[in-house]
C-alpha cells in the first residue's frame, strides 16, 4: 500500500466520525500493525493529513483529529477535484466548448512546444443543480490522450486516476478577484461586472510533470474557501 492510498483510507474515517471518540489517530506502530505497511508510509500519509487541515501534531500526546466546521467549503490545498470536494452533494457539468488544438500561445502556461497537442475544455460547474463556477482548463494529451463530452461532463479528475492510472502530485494556485463579463455572468446567473474570486491551478503528476493548468472562476456568492495555517 502506498501512502496516498493509506492517507485516502484515514481521511474517510475520519469523515465518517470514527475517531471521534478518541479525538485523534492511534498510534504509528498501531497504524503500521493494522495495514501492514512500513513507518514511512504511515509518517507520509499522517504529513500529507496534516497538509490539508485534517490531523495536528500535540507534542507528547499524537496526532489529533481537527474539528471539522468546514462543511460545504473548498479545501486550497487540494488537487482532488470539485467532485471530491463536495461528497454527498450532486456535483455536474455542462461542456461549453471542447476542442483537441496545438498548444499555440499557451505553451509557456504548460511548459512545453507551441506544436504539442492539447485539449482546451470550458465548463459551467454545477453544485446540486446550480451554477457554481466556470472552468476553463488545459490538458496535455501525451498525458490525457483523449478525452469527450461526455468524460467532461462527470469528473475528469476521477477520469484521470481511476482509468488513465495517472498519479497525480501537487498544484500550483493562484487566487485573485476579478469582475465578470456579460457571458460568465449570464453562465453564473449573476450581473455583468459582479466579482469572482478566480484560482488558477499548475496541476503537476507526482513525477513532477505538468500535465494540466487551468482558470476557475467562482460563484461569489456560493463558494468558501479555508486553508489550514501551520502557527509553529
Amino acid at each position: 500500500m502506498k501512502y496516498r492510498e493509506l492517507a485516502k483510507i484515514l481521511k474517510m474515517e475520519i469523515e465518517r466520525g470514527e475517531y471521534r471518540a478518541t479525538g485523534k489517530l492511534p498510534t504509528e506502530p498501531e497504524l503500521m500493525e493494522r495495514f501492514g505497511v512500513t513507518r514511512y508510509c504511515v509518517r507520509n500519509a499522517i504529513a500529507l493529513l496534516v497538509n490539508l487541515g485534517d490531523v495536528c501534531p500535540v507534542q507528547g500526546s499524537g496526532m489529533f483529529v481537527r474539528e471539522d466546521d468546514r462543511d460545504g467549503c473548498l479545501n486550497i490545498n487540494n488537487t482532488r477535484g470539485l467532485t471530491s470536494e463536495f461528497p454527498g452533494h450532486a456535483v455536474s457539468s455542462k461542456v461549453i466548448k471542447l476542442e483537441q488544438r496545438e498548444a499555440g500561445g499557451d505553451a509557456g502556461r504548460l511548459k512545453c512546444d507551441p506544436g504539442d497537442d492539447v485539449y482546451s475544455i470550458s465548463r459551467l460547474r454545477l453544485l446540486d443543480g446550480e451554477p457554481f463556477a466556470i472552468e476553463y482548463a488545459l490538458y496535455l494529451k501525451e498525458f490525457v490522450p483523449y478525452l469527450n463530452e461526455e468524460i467532461a461532463d462527470g469528473s475528469i479528475y476521477s477520469y484521470i486516476r481511476r482509468d488513465l492510472k495517472l498519479v497525480t502530485g501537487f498544484a500550483d494556485k493562484l487566487m485573485y478577484a476579478r469582475k465578470l463579463d456579460r457571458g460568465q455572468a449570464d453562465l453564473l446567473g449573476l450581473s455583468a461586472g459582479d466579482p469572482a474570486l478566480v484560482v488558477e491551478d499548475h496541476a503537476y503528476l507526482s513525477n513532477g510533470r505538468l500535465f494540466n493548468v487551468g482558470t476557475v472562476y467562482y460563484h461569489y456568492e456560493k463558494a468558501t474557501f479555508f486553508n489550514f495555517a501551520d502557527l509553529k
